[in-house]
């Protein structure tokens, strides 16, 4: 099989997704930002339709996103484009969060993953679901507590293709793994926090889970903006309440790694292409709201995989992690 391409669940996928929570557009939790700023739905809309008609078949959401708004511009989108009916398309969405008068909580249980199923399938317009994630729960959560076959059912009843976990951090990784729950995992990978990738070269792991990776950009600070010099963010965007030292290790690391800007497609790109330089069974999920970002995506897809110079260069020059995520 292509190395661009990933067996799942029957079907070959891209390994390269399309990351959906900025089309949650603006949006507040606890007072704070928590969106990526102001959208234009349409662009998101081409970006959507230009990435589907390039291959890029895997779409990441969830409820928590704007509250479900991310699944309903997705499923719009989906249903506008033209080869809507294609069987390969596959939408991973997440759940936990419930909204209440007092605010939000989550609940993981098994009831309410019927629940989320149910209601993710209605805003998305869809019959069927390729995966629901438990959206970051504890790192130490109990996963023997989980009555595991109503989870199996939705299997079995054509509901969803698989179920699994998105983790706050590796040591939810660990933990998921130890309690051999689901079949999915996600978690960060990128230049600058390469830990996952401990889980997913274990051959025992490979055969177990499909490793989805997100942040292949660090949210977006992988980029020629940073480069040029600071990048600032709109009050709206939940970048703008990142811990300023983090911001400042992140922005000095992107800036050692300048040498994949002179690379096809500049460092966003080149950046997108190390989630490829992996060989094991894994796909990523930049965040994408706008055409030139889908453009980017597929660019690394069609260049496929870093030089392994490249790739020592990376190491070479950064971290495997800023020391105060360990």
């Amino acid at each position: 099989m292509d190395a661009n391409l990933l067996n799942f669940c029957g079907k070959a996928i891209n390994r390269i997704g399309f990351g959906c929570w900025q089309l949650a557009g603006d949006y507040d939790l606890h007072g704070r930002p928590s969106g990526y700023g102001t959208i234009d739905i349409a662009e998101s809309e081409r970006a959507i339709h230009y990435a589907l008609d390039n291959g890029i078949t895997f779409f990441d959401t969830a409820v928590a996103y704007g509250f479900g708004r991310s699944e309903e511009l997705l499923g719009a989108a989906l249903r506008s484009y033209p080869g809507a009916a294609n069987e390969n398309v596959v939408v991973c969405t997440k759940y936990g969060m419930v909204l209440g008068d007092s605010g939000d909580s989550d609940d993981f249980s098994a009831k309410n993953f019927i629940v989320s199923v149910e209601g993710s399938l209605r805003r998305l317009g869809a019959d069927r679901l390729g995966v629901m994630l438990l959206h970051n729960p504890p790192d130490d959560y109990d996963f023997s507590l989980l009555d595991r076959a109503p989870f199996d059912k939705m299997i079995t009843d054509g509901k969803i293709q698989a179920y699994g976990v998105s983790c706050k951090t590796q040591k939810g990784v660990a933990n998921v793994i130890d309690h051999g729950f689901g079949s999915v995992i996600e978690a960060v990978y990128n230049v600058l926090d390469r830990r996952y990738e401990n889980f997913f070269a274990d051959p025992l792991n490979k055969n177990k889970y499909t490793f989805i990776c997100r942040v292949p950009l660090a949210s977006g600070f992988i980029s020629p903006r940073t480069l040029a010099g600071s990048i600032a963010f709109a009050d709206n965007d939940i970048r703008s309440g990142f811990n300023q030292e983090q911001v400042e290790w992140v922005t000095d690391s992107v800036r050692k790694l300048s040498f994949l800007q002179d690379m096809p497609g500049g460092i966003a790109v080149s950046a997108l292409r190390f989630e490829l330089s992996n060989p094991y069974n894994t796909l990523t999920i930049p965040g994408i709201k706008n055409t030139k970002q889908a453009t980017d995506a597929v660019m690394a897809m069609k260049l496929g995989p870093l030089p392994p110079d490249v790739i020592s260069s990376i190491a070479e020059a950064v971290p495997e992690v800023f020391y105060k995520w360990r």
